[in-house]
């Protein structure tokens, strides 16, 4: 005899406050429960003074129990809870458990904990007093005047607009409904939400963020289930609502993944809009998905590769699929979890390469002789040597960095292969202006230095980039004149034009022909494009994501705050926000310190590394990032000697191949990873942005002081739960006002 055991999302809550030993034994329980639901080891009883007569006990230890609900028929149990003996007892006759009669999603509910949250929410006058002890002097009371300050008006309900009736649509009871329209205070809000089934919950977040109840429906619920049986447990619990509040551990080994961590956990279990997304077939050509960082953008592409992958196979066996982002490190990462997700064959259908290496296939294939070049970053000294050489043919002064500029922003960009071509071009936006002459004198510029590139075997990623868009266009970078029937595009935000050429050459306009996910808050390379421009149309067919699944609401809060007041465009010239951004849980707030000399920063930064592992922290869920390459050596040696393990992150390291120690990186090598805690030194304003980007002006100084801005944003999101930011003398402006 064998159940079935599901876990909900109250479980989590528990047994991510167990140590390690207990862990251990949770899943060998789990197991147990699996096999042999029937063992006398597991000493299965019903509690007295339930509101539920599903509701059980079970022995893990002796000292622990699990509180467990039985499903129909024998058929399992679902896993709410693991505690103490006597505090397992008294949960159980907390829990309130069925199927929703308007969404028909299975739910569990902690009753006492919603009726506490609700009754402390108070009266709309209430709140605003609550609110205003809570903030102080500095906010004066609300909705009072005195004799030293007159009355401040009240404050709007969080869920100013939303009557009642628009919550009962999503399931929420009538008396909750009301209590919550009235909420002004943003803690109370939150509480009573927090303690609301997954699907109210996420919709009540959603509501207040100012979308109608009928965008939450269409992205939440998607469909009303017609005639919903409340007795049918089991037809709710696979009703695809109900995976956002339960997880099925059939597998074993996709169990202990889960019960590792719900770091882990996000990347695997989709949000129904997130799954919407992802198997979605028939879009009249490009998507773009966008969202702030840790929204899910990156798991929801990997399971769009999977669905391409698994359509196109029967009927169009030797066609592969393109996944593509922006660094190797990121490329390896989506390569290993795609592996894990969809399996052996299926990624065998795809080619997952970053965007460079993909530049690099089509142009040999094109031009073999290129397979001896070697390609460079843009600031590659080697680069900068030959810029220097190449402004000798003129008389003016031009200076490296706006030679650069000019050639990858204009030429690389619009794919100019000679001087009449450059004479007419576009310079929208390049601030500075330039007469003919000036521009015929660029070119001989130009010319000089791809010449020289030429001789020395050397070319920049961006003119490789170029060159396979002309050769793919061509027909030449690989045969057939389809190369990918689909593409998933991860990352989109730092693609350079010639890029975007190059995926337009690669995969045919069709029906789900590209994929694109991406955060304009995240772009740390290049400038914003329009992509319509090169033939990507995504206007209309566009979804924003804004739960947040890895990171905690003080970190998000932290990180939401060093983009404030930047105004970024979502790769269709209009607009992009982060309005209504949310996390899913709570943690530390985020530790931000000053010292007067780098020796006490080093030190302060060991003592909090220590600190982040006494409390159970893995070195291997740390991270250490700082905006210089030069301070990475230096800085992995300081921690090993101070007893701290470490090693450098670079771009041609693989995780797998990592031990238990602290990655130490710079923060562009940071993008698209995620550490349970993360530290970010060297944040002081000598260091951030660095001396070189502070002498430019114009539009240059602030395209790049926007990158950098990006930057802080990007690592302070890749933090979980602890995140530290030190520096030495005075802060970065970039941190925001204290």
């Amino acid at each position: 005899m064998s159940g079935r055991v599901v876990m909900s999302d109250l479980f989590g809550q528990s047994y991510s406050q167990l140590d390690g030993s207990i862990k251990n034994r949770v899943l060998d329980f789990i197991v147990k429960l699996q096999e042999r639901p029937d063992a006398p080891g597991l000493d299965l009883k019903k509690p007295t003074g339930v509101i539920d007569p599903r509701v059980m006990t079970a022995r893990v230890t002796d000292f622990w129990r699990a509180v467990l609900i039985e499903l129909p028929d024998s058929h399992g149990f679902i896993l709410v809870a693991v505690k103490p003996h006597d505090d397992a007892y008294t949960y159980a006759t907390r829990l309130r458990f069925g199927v929703n009669e308007v969404t028909g999603a299975l739910e569990v509910v902690d009753q006492a904990a919603l009726d506490d949250a609700v009754t402390r929410a108070a009266t709309p006058a209430g709140a605003d007093r609550a609110g205003a002890d809570r903030a102080g002097a500095d906010r004066g009371s609300a909705g009072r005047g005195s004799a030293d300050q007159p009355a401040q008006p009240a404050a709007q309900p969080i869920l100013n607009g939303v009557r009642s009736r628009d919550l009962l649509r999503f399931g929420v009871a009538e008396n909750i409904a009301e209590r919550l329209v009235t909420i002004s205070d943003e803690d109370q809000f939150l509480a009573v939400a927090a303690a609301l089934p997954a699907v109210q919950a996420n919709a009540v977040h959603d509501l207040a963020t100012g979308r109608s109840p009928d965008e939450v429906w269409a992205d939440l619920v998607q469909e009303t289930v017609p005639d919903i049986d409340t007795s049918d447990v089991e037809g709710a619990l696979d009703r695809p609502l109900s995976r956002l509040t339960f997880t099925d551990g059939r597998d074993v080994d996709e169990l202990r993944a889960v019960l590792e961590g719900d770091f882990k956990a996000w990347r695997v279990w989709l949000h129904p809009l997130q799954r919407t997304l992802a198997y979605h077939n028939g879009w009249r050509g490009p998507f773009r998905v966008t969202g702030g960082a840790g929204t899910g953008k990156t798991v929801t592409a990997i399971h769009r590769a999977k669905h391409v992958a698994q359509r196109l196979q029967p009927e169009h066996p030797d066609v592969k699929v393109l996944v593509t982002t922006f660094t190797k490190n990121l490329a390896q990462a989506i390569e290993s979890q795609l592996g894990e997700l969809a399996g052996v064959e299926i990624r065998s259908r795809v080619d997952v390469l970053n965007i460079d290496a993909l530049a690099q296939r089509i142009l040999a294939r094109h031009d073999p002789t290129t397979r001896k070049t070697r390609l460079c970053s843009d600031d590659d000294a080697a680069i900068v040597t030959v810029w220097d050489a190449a402004r000798g043919v003129t008389s003016e002064p031009w200076p490296v960095d706006f030679l650069h500029s000019e050639w990858s922003q204009v030429v690389l960009a619009q794919g100019i292969s000679d001087r009449d071509e450059y004479l007419r071009a576009s310079r929208s936006g390049r601030g500075r202006r330039l007469s003919r002459p000036q521009r015929a004198e660029l070119w001989k510029v130009f010319e000089r230095f791809t010449q020289l590139l030429t001789a020395q075997e050397l070319m920049t990623f961006t003119q490789a980039a170029s060159q396979a868009a002309a050769a793919a266009a061509t027909g030449s970078g690989e045969p057939g004149s389809v190369r990918y029937r689909h593409a998933i595009i991860d990352e989109a935000q730092d693609l350079h034009p010639a890029h975007w050429r190059l995926l337009r050459a690669l995969v045919a306009p069709g029906d789900d022909d590209l994929f694109l996910v991406g955060d304009a808050h995240q772009r740390i390379y290049g400038r914003p494009v329009v992509l319509s421009r090169f033939g990507i149309e995504t206007r209309g067919r566009s979804r924003r994501l804004t739960v947040n699944y890895r990171t905690s609401r003080e970190i998000l809060r932290w990180s939401l705050g060093v983009m404030q007041g930047q105004a970024v465009d979502d790769l269709e010239g209009e607009n992009e926000t982060l309005a209504g951004a949310r996390s899913e849980f709570s943690g530390p707030a985020p530790v931000v310190r000053g010292f007067d000399t780098g020796a006490q920063e080093k030190a302060a930064l060991v003592s909090t590394a220590r600190e982040w592992h006494n409390d159970g922290i893995p070195w291997s869920q740390m991270a250490i990032m700082v905006r210089q390459r030069w301070v990475v050596d230096p800085l992995v040696t300081a921690l090993d000697e101070a007893g701290v393990p470490a090693t450098k992150v670079e771009a041609k390291t693989e995780e797998s191949a990592l031990g238990d120690e602290v990655r130490v990186m710079t923060m562009h090598r940071a993008k698209g990873l995620e550490f349970r805690a993360v530290a970010v030194i060297g944040a002081g304003d000598r260091d951030l942005p660095p001396p070189a980007i502070r002498q430019l002006d114009g539009d240059e100084r602030k395209a790049a002081w926007r990158r950098e801005q990006n930057l802080l944003y990007v690592c302070g999101s890749r933090a979980r739960e602890r995140l530290y930011v030190s520096w030495v003398g005075k802060p970065s402006e970039l941190l925001g006002p204290a």
